[in-house]
């Protein structure tokens, strides 16, 4: 098992502020289908779509990851960050900001062209890989990991170098091939950034939080190898205007493999450890499994529905379920530092309870089931907009729950003093 260095943690604002951000981005999404209905759920290229899309694969995803990356790197692989809580802040605001233009510009709510969120985000990916990349390089061991990380945050800057080339494109400064250019961004976003670290991340976390083996180190790297080869294929050919339908078959068996292997992982685990996060994970490979064999159908409405499978439940459950171990874990290590030695502390279990983690993903699963109503009846669309807000609204309810138990016990401690 990976030991964890705890005197290599930030401080636990730093990575607090994207998680904290992560879930309020949920709500938002939630809002903005509730708001929208059937019209988010009508075509991939519908303003109101492709706001939906990037509230959840930027403001949902984007600030999980980049908040999990800063704690665990230092604490579970050694790496150094760069610049410190100055960085962190200003990566903070220029991922949030940039998504929130972005999605103003695509739903039509705001005077701005896409241009000017697209610029923020390239320089949001930018400054996350100056920050982590040269620690990943120096750091020693766990070399399937640190290459894992770092082409997945290589993959993050294509997908957002893509991102910008199409609001150039869409705005007539550049002609580009609009649709093979809009299927390799999504593919670097989603699959070279996105499910890499996760595949990634799994080798440690996994085994660490769910008693499950790790898969062998020549088969994940064959996976990474496939998965990028695939994508730079994919981009050569989206650039020429070429389209490319093999590939999208390439996609889903590479994403149906990350799935069942997952699942394989801890159907076979002699000590599973039946946690919330153990059956988030697990539903969340159920859903990705799902949404690549839609994929695989091909045709405008399982591409939808292979959308929605992915972005709106298997990533953010999988994300999700981790990002609450992780504001738990954080709370403790301020505890710890706040405290001195000398002093007993609440386990990581205590400051968020098993009962609410549970009540989280009760709700997530509320929420899928809506969303998957709603894909076949679009009518359904605003009350899966609803469920989709109070699954986040939840979550976030947990981390304040955790700075709530944090501060009382801080309180009893001075009165004790």
């Amino acid at each position: 098992m990976t030991r964890l260095a705890m005197q290599q943690a930030p401080a636990p604002a730093t990575p607090r502020w994207f998680l904290r951000w992560a879930s309020l981005w949920g709500m938002a999404a939630g809002l903005l289908l509730a708001v929208d209905g059937d019209i988010a759920l009508a075509s991939r290229w519908g303003g109101a779509t492709l706001a939906l899309v990037h509230a959840l694969a930027l403001g949902v995803l984007g600030n999980a990851m980049f908040g999990s990356l800063l704690q665990f790197l230092p604490v579970a692989a050694a790496v150094r960050v760069r610049g410190g809580r100055t960085a962190a802040l200003l990566l903070h605001a220029l991922l949030n900001l940039g998504a929130l233009l972005l999605v103003l510009a695509l739903r039509r709510t705001a005077p701005l062209s896409p241009y000017w969120g697209g610029l923020l985000l390239l320089a949001a990916f930018a400054l996350l890989a100056v920050l982590l990349l040269p620690g990943l390089i120096r750091a020693g061991g766990q070399t399937l990991l640190r290459w894992g990380v770092g082409c997945a945050v290589a993959g993050g800057l294509v997908a957002a170098l893509l991102g910008l080339a199409l609001t150039l494109t869409v705005a007539g400064i550049w002609r580009l091939p609009l649709q093979p250019l809009t299927d390799a961004h999504a593919g670097w976003g989603v699959l070279g950034w996105v499910l890499a670290l996760l595949v990634a991340v799994a080798r440690v976390v996994m085994p660490m939080f769910q008693g499950v083996g790790a898969v062998p180190a020549r088969v994940q790297a064959a996976w990474q190898l496939a998965l990028y080869v695939l994508l730079l294929i994919a981009l050569v050919l989206a650039l020429r205007g070429a389209p490319a339908p093999a590939l999208r078959v390439g996609a889903g068996l590479l994403v149906l493999a990350a799935a069942l292997g997952g699942l394989l992982l801890q159907s076979r685990a002699p000590r599973l450890r039946r946690t919330p996060l153990t059956y988030s994970w697990m539903a969340g490979f159920a859903a990705l499994a799902a949404a690549a064999c839609a994929l695989l159908a091909g045709g405008a409405a399982n591409l939808l529905l292979a959308g929605v499978l992915s972005l709106a439940i298997g990533l953010p459950l999988l994300v999700g379920g981790m990002q609450l171990e992780i504001f738990a874990f954080l709370g403790w290590i301020d505890l710890q530092r706040r405290c001195g030695r000398g002093v007993h502390l609440p386990g990581v279990q205590l400051l968020l309870p098993a009962r609410d983690k549970f009540i989280v993903l009760a709700l997530h699963g509320l929420s899928a089931a809506a969303l998957l109503a709603a894909t076949a009846q679009p009518a359904l669309a605003r009350l899966a907009g609803g469920a989709l807000l109070l699954a986040h609204a939840a979550g976030f309810a947990a981390q304040c729950g955790v700075s709530w138990r944090c501060n009382r016990f801080l309180g009893a401690v001075e009165e004790r003093r």
